[in-house]
């Protein structure tokens, strides 16, 4: 729109002249006006067989603005269900997008927008009605192809079931063509309404199928399946199979045993109910609450078990009853309970007791070693296994006394005893617990009683080694009244003495004295009166033990030798041997001869001194004389001990050695080649001595140094084999060939250089698993070669894996093993634990052995599913029959392997599900319906005859991902407080999508970057600031955010939320001149204009509003003479400023905003007052416009300002506190000339107008003036900015197989120029990525297309994730500018999200997989892996299952690290099977594959050969043995076969080894 103005100006003189001016004015558009759709509701047909494209309706708008403010693109906005329509963004012409259906949504109503291009864009929205219809020749259509109903059992005849409906042009007859078993149901042929005719019983049958015919007018039929469920109804109560019940269990059996019948097999209550799923679930309760607290009936079994600790101490069996009731609605019960008896079967599990908590004795003094203090006594409550109580002092720093173990006797053990009292703590253990008891030893000195023994002392003997019960003596206690009874105790018997209490007569026990262990015992008698017991008298009894000759005499200084020259005289001494004997007496008195009588020797028979009896030959030399003494004693019988004293004559001429016999002890480790013993030999004629061993090396062990006489080792030595070694060592004098023998002992030390060798290679024991601890399982005994402590063995089981060493426990001392713990086969069929013997050597030996203990299984577990929870998950558009998963379960006794029913009990209603009572496959059954839950939770039994396990199977159903997000809003408006702290709420946005699950649930993210980096979004849309936002700060004057809403399958769906800031006060006004400074004449007239204060606030409302007034501190009454206007900033004369003369008003204008609380800022105001005929510039103009565009370059001068006619003054350009107000000096004004020039660049972005003022001042006899003028600089927009994307990249997803013209994304760019400068268009860029198919060559540019005007981003092609799952593009904003165009780019990612269109395939259509039968469990046998050209882990998810061939379970499927593998589960036996074929079956969900896996079981050697002749054996010092013998095979066990030759077996004996051959 154009505007002619014409302007007239004149002055005010007479006459006056006047001139015109014309001002064209050209009004641009501004987007005013909202679109208008020419009606509100829009009507449009289509018939169902219509094809895409075809126009339904169209809609039109109108705007009333113009230009791009006027420009419409149409959308749908809503209700267009499944993407049935689409909508030609300009025409508004709305077509079919896709195939319809009338049977699942035959009415649309659309919701249609139309959206100006204007800034902000405004919308209306429309409604269009599209109604789907039926062709006439089209044959009748069922709303359903399949209709789902129930009824309940016994309903009566008439019940509505269902409503059958079609359409059709024509009218329709409805039929009942098949299913109609018993015509158990009528259908009214012209409503298809469904009814009962006769009753119905759930037991009998479950379902029905019928096939319901429609025929229209023109005999055209259609059918249609009307699956009809018969829902249960709890009409059988529960009832028990007996009524009577016992069993057993172990106190020592942990929670959740089992109680064991009287046949050893579970105790089972039983009890059946003729119903069927939930109404046929029994739950068992016990009705005792005593009884409740220890134990429960298992649901599902019927099993009784324990859930606390028992104890047979406190309860040594239950009765109690139990009642069964099913789960149904109303529930039922049994008639009557069961009645239940457990018995509580002992064992040790109780720990002794003191029969009291503390003992006090008196001990009177003086005291003996070995008096009796007191006994202490206890008992274990577990009497009938054990009571045997082990007592003990529970310190064991206690030295005054000590406990008898076995019979609880507390004696002296000291007698020194210093104190008055003793307090200590006795243990007494049963082998397993202990308890303690407090013990007080009160010490006190004897009272005199009067009572006086018949002698001071008593002595008497006893014979050693006798057995017989004599007496001893009999003490005597005078000083009693008559008949005054007196008591007689021993305070120190000990095991071997008695003493009567009445007569005082001491006896033997009958133990057996021995008087070389003790000769004496003092015994302390104690007399006391009955009723007087501390006041006592005591005599002692020395006993003494008669000797008998029972040890005969031993020689010491063993060994012996002697030598003698062979002219010795006579009577010389040779050697004197000596013997101790340790009898006493003549018995150990011992004296000395020769076993034989000796021509040359004779011996001393009391000194033992052997003595030369007879000279020698002369020419006798080096001969030795084996002379054999003995010891005898003088007892009698009389008993001697022997010796041999070899003596050897020398004659002078021989060598002498030093020694009459050498000796050393050397250990058996010793190294070769060291020195031990140094032979030295003197010749009588000083010639040198040769050395040599003659004899007792045998094994050349040793070695001597021929002139050193130095004996060495040169040969490694072994106790083990021989011990002592007594060599002959011959000395050769060089010269006269004299020669002289010594003997040299030599003892190999022991060194603990063996190891403990167990008798067997390996143990193995068998045991019931119900065997209770303690029970002995086997005995194991190794042997160590070495000697004393180094053969001393201790036994251990070595910790594993398996943690033996809590089932089992070894006797450290004599290897026996025990059970530690209860057994129990399902967990553990047999145990492989390792023993160890290590003997007390250092460092210690020690050896392994392997012990094998196989438990035996007994009937007393359920069948256990193989998980607890099943996890399985299939498409809502999986057929009928197809797999769901396979449940399987294994029973632990293996006798029930082969029973196993599986069933589904509850969760299953309506029957969409079936199980394999064999395999425990689950599928869909025939009757499931359409429209499935999204999940359903089985319950799952299984039993083995007698038992019934149950499990859960969650089943989830995977949704298609059919429908796209939908905003309740596609624009949204908020508000929020400016400065708001970081977390604030801003708004709510809200998107829907119909569909369930994963691809129900939605993602919210923002698409700009504005978005992503000063707000957040969290999973609910809830929107807050992400930091604090200021409403002055430019960038936030229009905050406008994308939001994307992006469901789990890749339909996505847009929004956009408008922020606005509201304002805070939070900005002080701020000056347009940093100061002001003007001059006034002193007769100015009241009521003038001085000078105009001018402030601006970038708040908003009041917080922006600015009010002046006057601020000074100085004394003079200035309100009195200036005034300001609060609102305008004018300063205006108040009052006559004749006597303000030649004064300078200086002062302070506060300018204050109108927030609360309110911000205010100062400026220094300066008023010059001069002589009323001072002359003050004065400009050409109130005001100066100058007009530049942007781009203007620094330097260029603007313009000028002017004084009046005659004046002249200085000029200066007075800044503000703004930009605007030329704040960073972007101008400045010549002085001289007032010439402005530019000084900075410019940019209209940023400052689009300047407001500034400009001073001129003159001075005139020294007085200065001032004046100060506007300035005003308008920037002219050029286009200098490119368009800014809101962000540099997006990312989007849309699915694969959506519909051409499907909308991707909206990118959206702003050009800050004005005008055509700043509209932006945008265009499609090159692809980025490579990820393109290759073959077919597809690019973005042939999938996506670009609204120009909207930068909605839409499919052009379909898109397909496996030949391309993501795009990489970039696109372009340009502006319209007139000179010249700029663009930006920005980089768009469109990932392609996956659906399931493929199926899993396995990479080989036959596996065969070989394992040995001796292979351990968990054996891999074959790895299966499937090919998906899906790409997403969901859809790539397969679950693999056994369905096949595995009978008794010993294969399992497990995933590792992305495969699936066949594993072996329980031991093989190649005998029993030796091939098996396991069909494996694949699942996505919606697609199956099926595999077989040909597994075959190799032979192992587990049966032993037959030796039955030995050929050859062959035995070498050097070579290892060899054994070759002929070995006979079971026919059980497969030869394997060299490549060379016959089949061979090798074994290893010790170091070396034999072959066998066939």
């Amino acid at each position: 729109m154009v505007e002619l103005v014409v302007f007239e100006v004149k002055d005010q003189e007479f006459p006056y002249y006047r001139d015109l001016a014309r001002i064209i004015v050209n009004v641009e558009d501004s987007n005013d006006q909202s679109p208008f759709f020419t009606c509100t509701v829009y009507d449009g047909v289509v018939i169902e067989s219509a094809r895409p494209e075809t126009p339904a309706v169209q809609v039109t708008a109108l705007d009333r603005d113009t230009g791009r403010n006027g420009e419409l693109i149409y959308t749908i906005e809503a209700g267009n269900t499944g993407g049935a329509f689409g909508i030609d963004s300009l025409s508004g012409i709305i077509s079919v997008a896709r195939e319809l259906d009338l049977t699942s949504v035959g009415h649309y109503i659309l919701t249609v927008r139309a959206t100006d291009g204007g800034t902000p864009p405004l919308s209306a929205t429309a409604t269009a009605r599209i109604t789907v219809s039926l062709s006439d020749s089209s044959s009748p259509k069922f709303t359903q192809m399949e209709y789902q109903a129930e009824i309940t059992e016994n309903v009566p005849v008439g019940t509505f079931v269902t409503n059958i409906s079609a359409v059709s042009h024509s009218a329709l007859v409805y039929d009942i063509s098949q299913g109609n078993l018993d015509r158990k149901f009528q259908i009214n042929r012209f409503t298809g309404v469904v009814t009962t005719q006769k009753a119905f019983d759930f037991e009998a049958t479950a379902s029905y199928m019928l096939v319901i015919e429609a025929v229209n007018m023109a005999g055209i039929v259609s059918s249609a399946t009307v699956n009809i469920q018969v829902v249960d109804v709890n009409d059988n109560p529960p009832a028990f199979k007996q009524l009577r019940y016992s069993g057993s269990i172990s106190e020592a059996a942990p929670i959740n045993s089992v109680v064991v019948g009287e046949d050893g097999s579970p105790l089972v209550i039983q009890a059946t109910d003729a119903d069927r799923n939930q109404n046929s679930l029994l739950v068992f309760e016990i009705v005792e609450d005593m009884a409740k607290l220890f134990f429960t009936v298992d649901s599902g079994t019927g099993s009784v078990r324990t859930i606390a600790n028992l104890d047979y101490e406190t309860f040594s069996g239950f009765y109690f009853r139990v009642n069964v009731r099913d789960s149904g609605t109303p529930q039922l019960t049994a008639e009557s309970p069961a009645e239940v008896t457990v018995k509580v079967v002992n064992i040790n599990d109780s720990p002794p007791k003191f029969s009291q908590d503390a003992y006090d004795a008196v001990l009177m003094l003086p005291t003996y070693v070995g008096v009796e203090v007191l006994r202490v006594e206890a008992s274990d409550p577990d009497m009938t296994l054990s009571n045997d109580l082990t007592y003990s002092l529970a310190d064991n720093n206690l030295e005054l006394f000590a406990m008898e173990p076995t019979s609880g006797i507390l004696t002296v053990k000291n007698n020194k005893l210093s104190q008055d009292r003793y307090r200590f703590n006795v243990k007494a253990s049963d082998g397993r617990y202990s308890c303690t008891a407090l013990v007080t030893v009160l010490v006190r000195e004897a009272m005199d009683s009067g009572l006086l023994f018949s002698q001071p002392s008593y002595s008497s003997s006893v014979l050693e080694n006798t057995s017989n019960i004599s007496t001893v003596t009999v003490v005597n206690a005078i000083g009693n009244r008559l008949n005054e009874p007196l008591k007689y105790s021993l305070l120190n018997a000990g095991a071997r003495f008695t003493i009567r209490p009445t007569s005082g007569v001491i006896k033997t026990k009958g133990v057996p004295f021995d008087r070389e262990e003790q000769e004496f015992y003092e015994l302390v008698v104690e007399v006391s009166r009955e009723y007087d017991r501390l006041r006592v008298a005591r005599v002692t009894v020395r006993v003494q033990v008669e000797d008998i000759n029972d040890n005969a005499p031993e020689f010491v200084g063993l060994p012996y030798y002697a030598a003698v020259q062979v002219d010795a005289q006579p009577g010389s001494s040779i050697f004197q041997v000596s013997a101790t004997d340790l009898d006493k007496g003549i018995n150990g008195k011992v004296s000395y001869e020769l076993k034989e009588e000796h021509r040359h020797f004779e011996i001393n028979r009391l000194t033992g001194e052997l003595t030369l009896k007879r000279a020698f030959v002369a020419d006798l030399s080096n001969v030795e004389y084996p002379v054999v003494v003995l010891a005898r004693d003088a007892g009698y019988p009389s008993l001697f001990t022997a010796v041999e004293l070899p003596v050897t004559v020398v004659n002078k001429a021989m060598p002498v050695f030093d020694k009459p016999f050498y000796g050393i002890s050397v250990r058996e480790d010793i190294a070769v080649s060291t020195p031990i013993l140094s032979i030295n030999a003197t010749s009588p004629e000083g010639q040198n001595i040769i050395y040599t061993i003659v004899d007792g090396d045998s094994s050349l062990r040793f070695d001597i140094g021929f002139d050193s006489g130095v004996i060495s080792v040169v040969y490694p030595l072994d106790y083990e084999t021989t011990s002592y070694y007594r060599l002959t060592v011959r000395s050769t004098d060089t010269l006269t060939g004299a020669r002289s023998e010594v003997d040299v002992d030599i003892v190999v030390v022991d060194v603990n250089d063996n190891a403990p060798v167990f008798e067997k290679a390996s143990y193995s024991s068998m045991l019931a698993e119900n065997s209770m601890i303690g029970t002995s399982v086997v005995q194991l005994l190794a042997t160590d070669k070495d000697s004393e402590k180094n053969s001393a063995i201790r036994y251990q089981i070595l910790s594993d894996a398996f943690n033996s060493t809590d089932y089992f426990h070894i006797d450290s001392s004599s290897g026996l093993v025990l059970t530690a713990r209860l057994l129990d086969y399902e967990l553990i069929q047999s145990f492989n634990f390792i023993a160890r013997a290590t003997d007390s050597g250092s460092p210690a030996q020690s050896s392994e052995v392997m012990v094998t203990v196989t438990v035996n299984d007994t009937n007393d577990n359920p069948p256990s599913f193989n998980q607890p929870l099943y996890e399985a998950f299939i498409s809502e558009l999986a057929p009928r029959g197809h797999f769901v998963t396979c449940v399987q379960a294994s029973d632990a006794d293996s006798s029930d392997a082969d029973r196993l029913k599986y069933s589904i009990l509850s969760g299953d209603d309506r029957m969409n599900f079936v199980v394999d009572s064999q395999t425990g496959v689950i599928s869909l059954s025939n009757q499931r319906r359409q429209g499935m839950r999204p999940a359903y939770v089985l319950n799952v039994s299984v039993s083995d005859g007698v038992f019934t396990s149950t499990a859960q199977v969650n089943i989830k159903i995977l949704g298609a991902n059919l429908y796209s997000p939908v905003f309740s809003q596609r624009f949204y408006l908020a508000e929020v407080r400016e400065n708001a702290p970081a977390g604030t709420r801003v708004i709510q946005v809200r998107a829907t999508d119909e569909d369930s699950g994963l691809f129900g649930q939605i993602m919210y993210s923002f698409i700009n970057d504005l978005g992503k980096t000063q707000f957040s979004i969290g999973t609910d849309g809830v929107i807050t600031t992400a930091q604090k936002l200021d409403r002055e700060n430019p960038v936030n004057r229009d905050i406008v955010l994308t939001v994307m809403a992006l469901d789990g399958g890749g339909r996505a769906s847009f929004c956009t939320v408008r922020v606005m800031l509201t304002d805070e006060n939070d900005n002080a006004p701020r000056f347009r001149a940093v100061e002001y400074r003007v001059s006034i004449k002193s007769n100015v007239a009241m009521g003038s204009l001085v000078t105009q204060i001018q402030a601006q606030d970038p708040d908003a409302g009041d917080n922006g509003r600015v009010s002046y007034s006057l601020y000074s501190e100085a004394r003079l009454p200035l309100v009195d003479v200036l005034e300001i206007e609060p609102d305008s900033g004018w300063m205006v004369t108040k009052g006559s400023m004749a006597h303000l003369r030649g004064t300078v008003l200086s002062f302070f204008v506060k300018a204050t905003d109108g927030g609360v609380p309110a911000k205010h800022s100062l400026v220094s105001a300066f008023i010059h007052v001069l002589q009323p005929d001072a002359n003050i510039p004065t400009f050409t103009q109130p005001q100066y416009s100058f007009t530049i565009p942007e781009d203007t370059p620094v330097g260029t001068a603007l313009g000028s300002v002017y004084l009046g006619p005659g004046q002249t003054g200085a000029f200066a350009v007075v800044n503000g506190e703004t930009m605007e107000s030329n704040q960073g000096g972007t101008f400045l004004v010549e002085r001289e000339t007032g010439l402005i020039r530019l000084v900075n660049a410019l940019d209209y972005e940023q400052v689009s107008i300047y407001r500034f003022k400009v001073s001129a001042a003159m001075r005139q006899a020294l007085v200065e003036s001032m004046s100060v003028v506007d300035v005003e600089v308008k920037v002219l927009d050029v286009n200098d900015n490119k368009p800014s994307f809101e962000t540099s990249s997006y990312i989007a997803m849309v699915m694969e197989g959506m519909p051409v013209g499907t909308r991707v994304i909206q990118v959206r760019a702003l050009d800050p120029d004005w005008g055509s400068n700043g509209q932006v268009t945008y265009s499609l860029g090159p692809t980025l990525n490579q990820e393109k198919d290759r073959t077919s060559g597809r690019t973005s540019v042939s999938v996506f297309a670009i609204d120009s005007k909207t930068g909605w981003i839409t499919t052009l092609g379909d898109l397909d994730h496996e030949i391309c799952p993501s795009y990489t593009f970039s696109v372009v904003a340009s502006d319209l500018g007139e000179l010249v165009s700029l663009s930006s780019t920005a980089v768009v990612t469109v990932a392609i999200a996956d659906v399931n269109d493929n199926p899993p395939t396995f990479e080989r259509g036959y596996y065969r997989g070989a394992v040995r039968e001796s292979d351990p469990i968990g054996e891999v046998v074959s790895v299966l892996s499937t090919r998906d050209w899906d790409t997403s882990d969901q859809n790539r998810l397969v679950s693999f299952h056994i369905t096949g061939g595995n009978p008794k379970g010993v294969f399992a499927l497990a995933p590792v690290q992305g495969e699936w593998k066949v594993f072996v589960k329980q031991p093989l036996d190649r005998e029993e099977q030796d091939r098996y074929l396991l069909n494996i079956t694949a699942s996505d969900g919606l697609f199956v594959s099926r595999v077989v896996v040909e597994v075959t079981v190799m032979d192992a050697n587990d049966n032993s050969p037959i030796c039955n002749q030995v050929w050859r054996i062959t035995i070498d010092h050097s070579a290892p043995v060899k054994l070759q013998c002929r070995l006979q095979y079971p026919p059980t066990d497969h030869f394997i076969r060299t490549p060379t030759g016959p089949p061979q077996s090798r074994y290893d004996v010790g170091g070396g080894s034999f072959s066998a051959l066939q």
